[in-house]
């Protein structure tokens, strides 16, 4: 039987760069149903107080079932991970984010993320927001959904995808998840390992939830929250968020920005964190094997200064 949980990914490679010494107060912003929270409450590194964070309603109701018995340890806050200066109101030990799209939201059809399931086309993670995968693939003129399945997506057939996409809603509303996978597979001829309808699901996702600049703006306040030494530990998906990762704690850990130009420095800026891993941590070959959708999953781990 399939379950609800979600899996989560590179458990152990969180739990070894916890620190027994700084377990006071940790925060884990994308909650999910709760299967890091789950690991690290389980385990030595278990922090005298967890904060989650999650935006989905559903997931969190889920999550706190399975993490029934550690309840009194843990503060629950439904929010966008964005928010997490106006949601947290003092200094923790560490932060975690998996940036993956929980198997709950997949499973469940009425939440149109999966292009294996004859689901209405929605991708919503906050379903009280307006813009839907549907009203983008219904109503977005061409040039705009071509341009957002190449930058979202990375997808190199996206100008033919986005001209077939509008040629067939001319004819008749897409409204579900397997009509728009039906339009990208005969569209989309390229042999890759990967489902023809990964990279414009993927697009349409990032879009519809706004995730790459909910990524920076969460980025940019989470250090502030750290204590000295403090961890921030995220895993990422896809290069897209991975970019933004790097080149964000690039500038972190930079103590100057200045041009070369410049031989004395005067930006002024000051060094707030140190990078952990100047090469990202990837699953393990055994994990991998128990779960291929690892095998994207890529970690960086920053310590605040």
């Amino acid at each position: 039987m399939t379950s609800d949980y979600h899996y989560a990914v590179m458990k152990q490679e969180i739990l070894d760069n916890l620190e027994l010494a700084n377990n006071d107060t940790y925060i884990d912003v994308t909650l999910g149903t709760g299967g890091h929270t789950l690991a690290i409450m389980e385990s030595n590194k278990k922090p005298k107080k967890m904060i989650c964070i999650d935006l989905d309603k559903e997931s969190l109701k889920v999550a706190k079932k399975r993490l029934g018995k550690y309840s009194k340890n843990i503060k629950y806050i439904q929010g966008n991970f964005k928010d997490i200066d106006l949601l947290i109101q003092e200094k923790v030990d560490a932060i975690i984010a998996d940036l993956g799209i929980s198997s709950y939201q997949l499973l469940h059809s009425n939440r149109g993320f999966s292009f294996n399931e004859n689901s209405l086309l929605d991708m919503r993670i906050d379903k009280y927001q307006e813009l839907t995968a549907h009203k983008i693939v219904n109503s977005y003129p061409l040039q705009e959904l071509s341009d957002l399945l190449k930058n979202f997506g990375e997808e190199k057939n996206h100008f033919k995808i986005a001209s077939e996409i509008v040629r067939q809603r001319n004819n008749e509303e897409i409204k579900t998840c397997l009509d728009l996978a039906k339009i990208v597979k005969r569209t989309n001829k390229n042999k890759t390992k990967i489902n023809p309808s990964t990279r414009t699901f993927q697009a349409l996702r990032i879009a519809v939830n706004n995730e790459l600049s909910t990524l920076e703006e969460f980025l940019e306040k989470s250090l502030k929250l750290l204590k000295k030494g403090g961890k921030l530990i995220i895993i990422s998906f896809h290069s897209l968020e991975d970019r933004i990762i790097k080149q964000v704690f690039k500038y972190c850990e930079a103590k100057c920005i200045c041009p070369p130009s410049v031989m004395v420095c005067k930006c002024k800026k000051k060094q707030t964190l140190r990078i952990l891993t100047k090469k990202p941590l990837t699953p393990s070959t055994r994990e991998v094997s128990e779960n291929a959708k690892s095998r994207s999953a890529k970690m960086r781990i920053g310590v605040a200064i």
